[in-house]
Order: structure tokens, then sequence, then C-alpha cells
């Protein structure tokens, strides 16, 4: 009499799994696709393929809304038919709800950082040895991703998607420079002030979503994240307290990382991206003539997630498929 297989119980659930994990004593609200089966390696023995654990570890940017990333990694755990397990996180402090225990407390850039080695620490303790892991950031996540595997870079990473990245000179971009003031201080209290009006004026959900999509473009599952996630005071204070920091320490490309694992990066440009220009491709390409970049040609834009999320999606799977 043969066995039946083994069931993941996780996959009877809809994806994704929603759960707030605890991580270094903070709650943070985290996405999960779980596998249903193994995706084969072209790295086996002789060139052979073989199957393999593999896990993505997504981390978002700014605002750090794990949510808003949803189109895109369902795509890409389609696109892998579903043989990938999919973990995103969103920043401390950009949600709102009863898992946070401070509202007022402004989250560092540093501790974003911890936070996410710190869960990659986790997922690492929970998947069986040889089990590959794939990092994929968009912009200035492709930092935070920088920082994790320079951090662990013995974790069993494989693979870094940067998408759209800023990695350096954030504050001397187009949009860094247009910003800048709204980071400060008294402007981060006037904006957190205006969006507590508007949450008590627009209260019912569907008024305040349509307010969004007259005033952003916004529609349907992005205009409800937007809405109901992000405009809350604290966590647009939080959105904007981080940029502010990054507009600081996010001056100077870690070059040693980015040369000592060159075979592991795609960085991946947009033609119009005011947040990280072309020219910062054109400097990859120059700079690291090894390392797999790449211009966008489908006319997507830096908040790719805002639109384009299905087709980029698309283009990871399949460079997952090629791994």
């Amino acid at each position: 009499m043969t066995s039946s297989p083994t069931v993941n119980p996780a996959t009877l659930f809809n994806s994704p799994v929603r759960a707030v994990w605890n991580v270094q004593g903070e709650n943070v609200p985290t996405l999960w696709w779980p596998a249903k089966g193994q995706l084969t390696t072209k790295k086996g023995p002789k060139g052979t393929s073989e199957p393999v654990n593999t896990v993505l570890f997504m981390i978002p940017g700014n605002p750090g809304l794990i949510d808003y990333y949803i189109p895109f990694l369902q795509t890409v755990h389609d696109k892998c038919e579903g043989k990938i397990d999919i973990f995103g996180a969103s920043h401390l402090g950009h949600s709102a709800g009863p898992h946070i225990t401070d509202s007022s407390r402004l989250y560092t850039l540093e501790e974003q950082v911890e936070s996410k080695i710190a869960i990659l620490d986790r997922l690492k303790e929970m998947y069986p040895a040889g089990t590959r892991f794939i990092l994929a950031g968009h912009s200035m996540g492709s930092w935070l991703a920088l920082r994790v595997l320079k951090a662990r870079p013995n974790h069993g990473i494989e693979r870094l998607f940067e998408l759209f990245p800023t990695i350096h000179r954030i504050a001397d971009t187009p949009n860094g420079r247009k910003m800048q003031n709204l980071f400060k201080p008294s402007v981060r209290s006037i904006v957190g002030g205006t969006v507590s009006t508007l949450r008590f004026i627009f209260s019912a959900p569907p008024v305040l979503k349509s307010i969004v999509g007259l005033f952003t473009g916004q529609e349907g599952d992005m205009a409800q994240v937007t809405s109901q996630q992000l405009l809350f005071s604290s966590v647009v204070k939080n959105c904007l307290f981080l940029a502010g920091q990054e507009m600081e320490a996010i001056k100077v490309m870690d070059k040693e990382t980015i040369k000592q694992h060159a075979d592991k990066f795609v960085f991946y440009y947009g033609k119009t991206d005011e947040w990280s220009p072309i020219e910062n491709y054109y400097e990859m390409q120059k700079e690291f003539p090894q390392v797999k970049s790449m211009l966008c040609e489908q006319g997507m834009v830096h908040a790719f997630v805002l639109g384009h999320g299905e087709a980029m999606g698309v283009l990871v799977g399949e460079w997952i498929h090629d791994m």
C-alpha cells in the first residue's frame, strides 16, 4: 500500500497567510505564500537538476507596507508554480492596528536593518540545511538587502534582486532634492496632523478610499492599502522619519560587498526613475561589468507595485527559474 505524499498544512489556507511575528520584541506584520513542492536547481552534480527548498524574502521600500506587494508576490508564486516559499515583512512602525504597542515611537534606519536580519535568522532556523534563500529588495529595501547580505554572508543567500535600487547618493537624486524639506521634523508633524484630520472628516472607509483614488490615481487594492493602512498619523510620521534618515545614511555605495558577491546580484533600473536615475545603471555597468544589471524596457516606474506589480512578478519568476 503506497503512502500518500506529505502535504504542507499551510497550503490549505488562502494565500497569502497573514501573521504578526514578534521580532526582537517588536510586532511585525508578515505575509507568507507557502510552497506546494520544490523547485529544481541547475546546480546539481555534473549539471543535473535536483529539487531544493527555495525561500524568497521580500524587503519593501518606503512606505514599507508589505500589502502593496501582494500582486507582485502572488505573480512570482504563480510563475514558480507555487514551488517556492515567499515571505514579506512590513517595516517597523509602517502599519497601524492592535499589534502596535506605542504609536508615538519613531523607528530608525538601523532598527529596520536589525529587524530584517533577525527575520532572516528566523527563516534560516525554520528551513532545513541546503535551503537556498533569495532576497528581493525594492528601492531603499535594496539597500537593506545589501546590509542583510553583509551581516549574514553564510546564510545560504544565493540571489539578490535589487529592484529600482536606491543604494547610494539618494539625497542627490531629483526626488531627493525636491522632497528633502518634507522630511524635516516640523513638516513631519504638520503632515501627521493633516492625516489625522482627514481620517476624522472622511471616517467611512469607502469615502476615504475614493478620496485617495481621486488625488493619487490609485485604484482597487492599492487605494485600499493607502486609505486603510498607510493614512494614519503614526505610519506617515514613521515613513517621513525613515526617509529623512535615508537621506543622511544612504550616500556611499557598498562596493566591497557587491564585488565580493558579484555573482548573486541582479540590479534592475528604470529609464525615468527620479529616485534611482538612469545614470546609476550606467555607473553600475562601468564599476561592475561582471554584475548582472538591466534597464527596464517595459516602461515601469519606480513605484512598480502601483500598476506594474504583475509585470515585475513575471520577470522575477523567470529569473528564479534561471537559477
